[in-house]
């Protein structure tokens, strides 16, 4: 199994077991992980993802590293978030990715773990012969994010309504 380690964090694949766990035995689940399981983890979002990804994982049974990925803080041995790849590289070697944590009220921590997190996922990705470009979406008001695309070396593409489309080119020297 793939683990991305940081200073802080230990950045795994979500199993199929424990995506099953966490629609059908949630509470099993908090009993008996050695990890700690924050109540309002995951998100809505991912928890309407979940059906699908576990779905993928029983009729493809191929690997899981292009999917939904916990976000642990290694020394507390707690999850504080997500990231989710939206499914394998698409044809041009673009793959979509979001994030969500679940970690404080302080900005300026959310913020500096999950620039950790996102930029060790990055480095994870720039290896994969299969990925060109990594995409991201945010809010226009969204300043705390937008301020993180552009310090991870994202540049914003286009601008739909009230959403920004960020990229990120893979370089071909790599």
């Amino acid at each position: 199994m793939i683990e991305i380690l940081t200073n802080r964090l230990m950045i795994v694949p979500c199993s199929l077991d424990i995506a099953k766990s966490l629609i059908f035995h949630r509470k099993e689940l908090e009993k008996r992980s050695p990890i700690g399981i924050p109540a309002s983890w995951p998100s809505s979002i991912v928890k309407g993802f979940l059906p699908y990804y576990i779905e993928e994982l029983e009729t493809d049974k191929k690997d899981n590293d292009f999917g939904f990925w916990l976000i642990i803080l290694y020394e507390e041995k707690k999850i504080i978030g997500d990231l989710v790849m939206e499914g394998r590289p698409i044809k041009d070697g673009t793959v979509s990715l979001d994030y969500h944590l679940d970690i404080s009220k302080e900005k300026t921590t959310d913020e500096t773990i999950a620039y950790e997190a996102i930029d060790a996922l990055i480095d994870w990705l720039t290896y994969q012969k299969s990925v060109k470009k990594i995409v991201m979406e945010c809010r226009r008001d969204q300043e705390q994010v937008i301020h993180l695309l552009n310090r991870l070396g994202f540049i914003c593409q286009s601008k739909e309504g009230s959403f920004l489309k960020w990229e990120m080119q893979k370089r071909d020297n790599l």
